[in-house]
């Protein structure tokens, strides 16, 4: 027992005179602010920003985003209008048209004041985990936290410490990131210009003229004033007789006739010139070379020709890609009928196959063959296939924000991992009042917030414990603990578990009609708990 009027260092405190001298504390400082209900308008401004701070809802905007462009890879593209209005005749002009439109706030999850200090035993409380230390200095809790590697701000008895500011700052460089994603697709949509082209071997093209903007915003790039020149073509075939590759060897010349770059494209190896990106997406048969002996196109000293071919994808009766030529093997006759000829035929660069006039199957030769071939009174040689090549046009001013985004993304998805944990104090007479809160991994921080406090020293005593030789550390009056008796001029005091509705003090904890704070389980020994 302790007489009445004394206090020992080491003893729990009297929590009797403690609520005593703080309500004298309170009648001598009127001007101390009472604490209001928020309002409305405010509970809900907090918890949008905290749902804006969401990583879950930061990658469910991004695989929403990746759903909606998956959309548009079922339905083929840069096809002819008639093949749209053949195989969507009810929505021919909705063929991969997506509108997406995201309410993001650039600075929705920002900290509105990144030291915010407890003025109130009741902010510390609010946290999710709170406990007292009843003889120790606000001080000697800062040098603490700063050896656990945080950062510690103190305003008078008000303390902040935080540590893992990139965990917290994670979500809102995701939201940033597809902020910029976003960014980049509408500059590139606005801004942009496309357009496609087949070119044979050894021709040319202005890229201007080939291309069309996205809408009435759009400017040229520097590019665009360049032409574009085939040098040649080539497939590259498997030993079973697959397509492999395809290649094309471009030169980009000023109007000059300057030539400025050249390099080999292939599928996913495109070429860029000055804002300009051109891909290898397809390829064509533009012409056959032939020798044709007796046939009126033969010109004079067996030289070879070139004879266009002309493509039967879609006809009747034709799957797949095909391209025909007819060689006439008389001259028109003057009642305007067909001349008698026959018909070229190739699927690739590897086989030809002659019909005659009749549609007779005559026989196959392979290009450079030099084997002649006899039909309709003519000597066919089959020299080559003149192809041509499938370039897609584009110019995209958002593609750097895009890879930016994307980029950004990738970095603050992994950072939004990190966890970001936050400590108040406040100093009242002899007390300390101390919470924390962590967003994530909250147990390990719950177990690092206690070792914290056990390593506060106490303020009142220098003395060491015995036979350690060390300084007395201050035991925290826990909240959350068991049932806890505290010896105070001849009476017990008992601390009543909280989940057993345990009477809170309203001047220090606002709990709620279950007797929690928060939702946490806090409690506070109060003399309404007191046994004689």
């Amino acid at each position: 027992m302790i007489p009445a009027g004394q206090q020992d260092s080491g003893a729990a405190p009297d929590l009797r005179d403690i609520s005593k001298q703080q309500q004298q504390q309170r009648q001598l400082q009127p001007t101390r602010q009472i604490m209001l209900s928020p309002s409305v308008a405010k509970i809900l401004y907090k918890r949008t920003l905290k749902s804006l701070a969401s990583l879950p809802l930061a990658i469910g905007e991004l695989f929403l985003l990746a759903g909606l462009s998956a959309i548009g890879t079922i339905i083929e593209q840069n096809k002819p209008l008639q093949f749209y209005l053949d195989a969507y005749p009810d929505g021919a002009n909705k063929v991969h048209t997506t509108a997406v439109n995201l309410l993001t706030f650039p600075g929705s999850a920002t900290t509105s004041s990144l030291w915010r200090f407890a003025q109130t035993p009741e902010r510390i409380y609010n946290q999710g985990s709170a406990e007292i230390l009843p003889d120790a200095d606000v001080k000697d809790l800062g040098g603490v936290l700063m050896q656990k590697g945080y950062q510690v701000f103190r305003q008078g008895p008000s303390l902040y410490a935080f540590k893992g500011l990139a965990g917290r700052l994670g979500p809102i460089g995701v939201h940033a990131s597809m902020l910029a994603i976003m960014a980049g697709v509408a500059i590139g949509g606005l801004g942009g210009f496309k357009g496609s082209v087949m070119v044979p071997t050894g021709g040319d093209f202005l890229v201007a003229q080939a291309l069309t903007p996205n809408s009435p915003v759009g400017s040229l790039p520097q590019g665009a004033k360049q032409v574009l020149h085939v040098n040649g073509f080539d497939v590259e075939y498997r030993p079973d007789g697959s397509v492999q590759q395809f290649k094309s060897d471009l030169s980009v010349f000023d109007l000059d006739g300057n030539q400025k770059q050249q390099k080999t494209i292939s599928v996913n190896q495109p070429i860029r010139f000055d804002g300009v990106t051109a891909y290898q997406t397809d390829w064509s048969i533009a012409a056959v070379t032939l020798r044709a002996q007796g046939s009126p196109l033969q010109p004079e000293g067996d030289q070879p020709f070139n004879l266009p071919m002309a493509s039967l994808e879609g006809q009747p009766g034709v799957s797949g890609q095909a391209w025909a030529t007819y060689l006439p093997a008389e001259k028109a006759p003057t009642d305007g009928s067909k001349p008698r000829g026959a018909t070229v035929f190739a699927r690739d660069f590897q086989t030809v196959v002659i019909y005659d006039a009749q549609g007779k199957f005559i026989g196959v030769r392979r290009p450079g063959s030099a084997l002649p071939i006899q039909v309709e009174g003519m000597q066919l040689v089959i020299d080559d296939l003149v192809g041509s090549t499938g370039l897609e046009l584009k110019v995209d001013p958002g593609v750097p924000y895009v890879y930016a985004g994307f980029a950004g993304l990738m970095i603050t998805t992994l950072v939004s991992y990190l966890s970001h944990s936050q400590i108040w104090a406040l100093q009242e007479e002899a007390m300390l009042h101390v919470g924390g809160r962590t967003n994530r991994a909250t147990i390990a921080f719950a177990g690092e917030l206690s070792s914290i406090l056990d390593s506060v020293p106490d303020r009142g005593s220098n003395e060491s414990r015995a036979g350690s030789g060390q300084p007395k550390t201050n035991g925290a009056l826990s909240l959350a603990a068991g049932p806890l008796y505290i010896e105070a001029n001849g009476s017990r005091i008992k601390q009543t578990n909280p989940s057993a509705g345990a009477n809170r003090n309203p001047e220090y904890v606002p709990s709620d009609a279950a007797g929690n704070v928060n939702g946490s389980s806090i409690g506070f020994a109060s003399l309404d708990d007191a046994e004689t």
